[in-house]
Parts: structure tokens; C-alpha cells; sequence
């Protein structure tokens, strides 16, 4: 009896048994509350006597729980489910830095009320948790008062949505050549030109600069690029928050060959800026010079250029001065020189 009970139990005991698990919220900054949410359903009419479940947290993810598991990096967690019931278990977790984060496993072992047939299984669901940085308070006070964010006067200026085309006009003088409609200019047999909606709406783009120096092989300093990379995710907020629409550009990349990293600025981009921000190296892969040079190509005259670098080189000051004499608007921040200004007071 004992032997064809326990064949009855390993044939029958993971029939309607599932178990799911999904971090919430998916998108969280560093530092701030997580929880990893499991659910096992038992759908059959006979109960499951002992559940026994090993949650693996990935590297960089930590139980905050007292009664998490001092053997495993995660929880441990023993339960039991009647027929056709489900069991939802709330665990909470903590994440110190960016990046993304998918969990690793879930043991579950699945025993009889004698424990003479444990039956194991180790299960890899689909749960993933993106970490983006802390946005760093530390940007001084004599940092902020330079940036436009929050202040009356990107609103009392009227800009062009590029976005929202709003019809023709006769062709004046002094009006710009990108402006003119050539394929109806061809079509009335006078030049048109192009009228777009108007908008309070400002642009800014961060341009991030993750070395220290050119060039940028000789300046590789992760932990100031991880300050940059913080002095971006607050300084996108505060623009977000104030109204503009953030860009962002970067010179490093995801993947070789792809080119370096960008995020258009237009609406409903926002979480791509932060996703981008939470998943980049801290490595720079080429020179922020280039990079900017060939953004700036495609910048309106509402766009304001924030670069993000600790010690611009000859070549991107350079390029900065350039953007200024086209008449854009360029603010250069360093999170290098106010640590080094704070330490001096």
C-alpha cells in the first residue's frame, strides 16, 4: 500500500500545480521598496500536504524580510494548500544599485504527509525588475540655479511643434530654407513655406559623458560615472516635471556595432530615458565629441543642450562653443568639480 501510494503521489502530485511570480512594481528607483510576488495554485480536488519553496534572488537583489533564508541568497518557505485553492505570498526585496534584474529560480519540492516522496522541481519563471539610478540631491544649489528647468521663461516663449504640421503661406523673406514646401512650391508655381502649431513646450537633451577626459581609454573611472549617470536620472526628473521633454545621448552602447547610445525627446519617451539610464554601462566606448557634434545636427531652437561631464576635453569644449554659436542654448555641469568645490568648504 505504501509503495503504490507513493506512485500514486509522483505520478499525480504536480497535476494542476503553478506557480508564478513577477516583481511589482517592474520599474522601481534604487533604494526604494520592492516586492516579489508569488503565487501557487493547486488545482486539483486533493490537497498538497507540504510545499516547500526556494526563491534565488539575483546578485545586486536582497530579502529584506527578517525570516529570509540565511542558506540561499533569497527566501525559504514552507507551506500547505487544500483542494483547488491558491496561496499568494508577498516577499519583500531591497535593490542598492541600477541594472536589470531577472530571478534566477524557485526550487519547489512538493511532499507527502510522511515526507517518503519528496518530489522536486526547479522552475525559472519570467519575473524581471528594472532598477533605474538614484536620482542624486546632492546637485548643488549654485548647479541648479543654471538650469531652466522650472523657470517662467521656457513658458512665456512660443517654439514650432515640429510634430504638428498646420498648413502653407507665400514665401517671405528671410524665412529659413529647411522651412519651404518643395513639393508644392512645384505643384502653385510660387515658393511655399511650411507653418507648424505652436507650443510652450521646450526641448532639452542630456548629453552624458562617462569618462574623464580625452581620450576617453585613458579616463575610465567607473564610480565618477556612476555620480554622472545619478546627476542624470535627477536632472531628467526635474525636467519632466517641469514640463520639457527629454532626450538623452551617451558615448557608450549596449552592444557593439549598434552605435552610441540615444533616446529621442518626444512625448511618451520618458521611461525609455530612465530605462536607458537604469540598463547603460559605466564604461565609456568613444569620445563624447563626435557624439554630440552629430546630435546637434538635428537640434531645434528650442532645444536646450545639458552636458553631463566630469572634465570636458579640448575636442567637446570645442564642440560645446560650436552649439553656442549657432545659437543654441549649451549648460555644462561637473559633478567632479562640485565634490571638489564641497570638499574645499
Amino acid at each position: 500500500m505504501i509503495t503504490g501510494a507513493a506512485s500514486l503521489w509522483a505520478t499525480y502530485a504536480w497535476t494542476g500545480v503553478t506557480v508564478t511570480a513577477r516583481f511589482h512594481p517592474g520599474r522601481t528607483f534604487a533604494g526604494e521598496p520592492v516586492g516579489l510576488q508569488l503565487r501557487v495554485v493547486n488545482a486539483k480536488r486533493f490537497p498538497l500536504p507540504t510545499v516547500r519553496l526556494h526563491v534565488w534572488l539575483p546578485p545586486g537583489l536582497q530579502a529584506e524580510d527578517e525570516a529570509g533564508s540565511g542558506t540561499i541568497r533569497g527566501y525559504d518557505r514552507r507551506l500547505s494548500l487544500a483542494g483547488r485553492s491558491h496561496v499568494t505570498l508577498e516577499l519583500p526585496v531591497s535593490a542598492k544599485r541600477r541594472g536589470e534584474y531577472w530571478l534566477e529560480k524557485i526550487e519547489v519540492e512538493l511532499a507527502d504527509p510522511f515526507a517518503l516522496v519528496p518530489i522536486r522541481k526547479n522552475l525559472v519563471p519570467e519575473a524581471d525588475l528594472l532598477v533605474m539610478p538614484e536620482p542624486r540631491g546632492t546637485v548643488p544649489i549654485t548647479v541648479r540655479r543654471r538650469l531652466p528647468f522650472g523657470m517662467p521663461a521656457p513658458s512665456a516663449r512660443i517654439f514650432e511643434s515640429r510634430e504638428r504640421f498646420a498648413g502653407v503661406r507665400p514665401y517671405e523673406p528671410g524665412d529659413p530654407l529647411n522651412r519651404i514646401h518643395w513639393k508644392l512650391t512645384g505643384h502653385a508655381g510660387g515658393i511655399q513655406t511650411k507653418l507648424f502649431e505652436p507650443t510652450r513646450t521646450a526641448d532639452v537633451l542630456l548629453a552624458l559623458d562617462l569618462s574623464v577626459g580625452e581620450p576617453f581609454w585613458d579616463s575610465v573611472y567607473p564610480r565618477i560615472a556612476e555620480e554622472s549617470i545619478g546627476w542624470a536620472s535627477f536632472l531628467a526628473r526635474q525636467a519632466i516635471h517641469g514640463g520639457w521633454r527629454v532626450g538623452l545621448v551617451a558615448n557608450t552602447h549596449f552592444r557593439r556595432g549598434r552605435g552610441p547610445l540615444r533616446v529621442e525627446s518626444s512625448f511618451g519617451h520618458e521611461a525609455a530615458v530612465f530605462a536607458a539610464l537604469a540598463r547603460m554601462p559605466n564604461e565609456p566606448t568613444a569620445d563624447l565629441a563626435p557624439v554630440l557634434r552629430e546630435a546637434g545636427r538635428r537640434l531645434g531652437s528650442n532645444t536646450t543642450v545639458v552636458v553631463i561631464s566630469p572634465r570636458p576635453g579640448m575636442w567637446l569644449q570645442e564642440d560645446m562653443a560650436t552649439l553656442r554659436r549657432r545659437g543654441a542654448e549649451v549648460v555644462h555641469l561637473s559633478p567632479l568639480e562640485a565634490a571638489l568645490e564641497g570638499l574645499r568648504r
